[in-house]
């Protein structure tokens, strides 16, 4: 199989940011108004190389750090919310896999990541429980020459679309709900049926509709301790990960306001009256806001960075920090979007502006829900039951 010209570490956010410029911001609004697949922009990361950036080097990859995604993450999402959150999406997916796989499993995946052929989706959630992310109702069966995995999912992250599903599972029928493994299920052993609809209030792109998975599932290609690889990997990624599409929002937000403030100021100007202060005033605000949430994701991509290969990730005081990031950037980007259309006024309000914030708004009002922050309070709660510090 040929490999694409790689992108360097250090170009991913280069890439992310063309890609934007120059495809996912040319077809959201299509892309919202008729809650479609942005399959364009993923053509686009396909063909750069973006969905192989985090393969490590003894794989052939770039091996991009988790700061280096995070911010491509992030500037894609100024653009088109939906496109970034499958870029993360499927690098979460990938980051895990590089990392616990099995090495048969890593030296399969690895050239069809960076060949730009394998856009991986998650099946993580399940009919019956909630959205809990720690426990499944489905099992791995055993067979003759592997196992079969029968799942009725509440939600496949843009399943039809994806060239294959990372599916969670119970490690056997008589196992408990919190025994699970990770099952990568690939074509021609995998089918994927639609259960229901997505049309959703905003990030309408991802396409993420429940589904009946059924397939089967060689060993090689099952992570067999899905607990470690979440505390270690799973968790930290996902917070960082998502919140960066949050983080994109934020900052379309406040390109939206200082511009409208701009304008208005310039226009005042040319009246020949002094620019009132009260829009950059509020811009002024808004600006501390989004300054926090830069700074919440810088440091929560360069701790993990830092200490994904020592003892310390895998800490109970180490998964709040991580669900720390989440809880901040979902409720931040709220506010800042909030107070943007404030500035914008009318123009925010209207749909077609060229400073409307009624995509931006209605994207960012999923951010308490992927990962419901309630639970994610819940299980920083349960952490500090045992642990000697704040």
């Amino acid at each position: 199989m040929e490999l694409l010209t790689m992108p360097r570490a250090d170009d991913v956010v280069a890439s992310a940011r063309r890609i934007g410029e120059e495809v996912a911001g040319r077809c959201a609004e299509v892309v919202d108004r008729d809650s479609r697949f942005p399959s364009e922009t993923v053509a686009g990361l396909r063909s750069s190389g973006l969905l192989g950036a985090l393969v490590p080097h003894e794989l052939g990859g770039p091996e991009a750090s988790l700061q280096e995604m995070s911010q491509a993450v992030s500037a894609l999402a100024q653009y088109c919310a939906s496109s970034a959150l499958v870029l993360a999406m499927h690098q979460i997916q990938v980051a895990t896999l590089m990392r616990h796989a099995t090495n048969e499993a890593r030296v399969a995946l690895a050239p069809r990541l960076l060949s730009g052929e394998l856009l991986l989706a998650s099946a993580n959630s399940e009919v019956g429980l909630g959205g809990e992310r720690r426990s499944s109702l489905c099992a791995l069966e055993p067979t003759e020459g592997g196992f079969r995995l029968d799942k009725q999912a509440s939600t496949v992250s843009y399943g039809e679309f994806a060239d294959g599903v990372v599916a969670t599972a119970r490690r056997g029928p008589e196992s408990r709900a919190n025994d699970q493994v990770l099952a990568v299920c690939l074509p021609p052993s995998l089918e994927l049926d639609p259960t229901g609809e997505w049309d959703t209030l905003g990030l309408r792109g991802t396409r993420s509709r429940p589904c009946h998975l059924v397939a089967e599932v060689p060993p090689e290609m099952v992570v067999s301790d899905y607990a470690d690889a979440f505390m270690r990997t799973s968790l930290p990624t996902s917070a960082v990960l998502l919140s960066s599409v949050w983080w994109g929002l934020a900052e379309a937000a406040g390109q939206r306001a200082h511009s409208s403030v701009r304008s208005k100021a310039r226009k005042e100007r040319m009246s020949g009256a002094e620019p009132s202060l009260r829009g950059a005033f509020r811009l002024a605000e808004l600006g501390v806001l989004l300054h926090q949430m830069r700074e919440v994701l810088a440091g929560g991509a360069a701790a993990y960075d830092r200490s994904k290969d020592s003892p310390e990730v895998a800490t109970f005081q180490f998964s709040s920090r991580m669900d720390n990031v989440k809880l901040s950037s979902s409720t931040l980007v709220l506010d800042i979007a909030q107070r943007a259309m404030g500035i914008c006024g009318l123009g925010g309000y209207e749909n077609g502006s060229q400073t409307s914030m009624g995509r931006i708004m209605r994207d960012a009002a999923a951010a308490p829900l992927m990962v419901n922050n309630d639970r994610a309070l819940e299980a920083t709660a349960q952490a500090l039951l045992v642990m000697k510090e704040l």
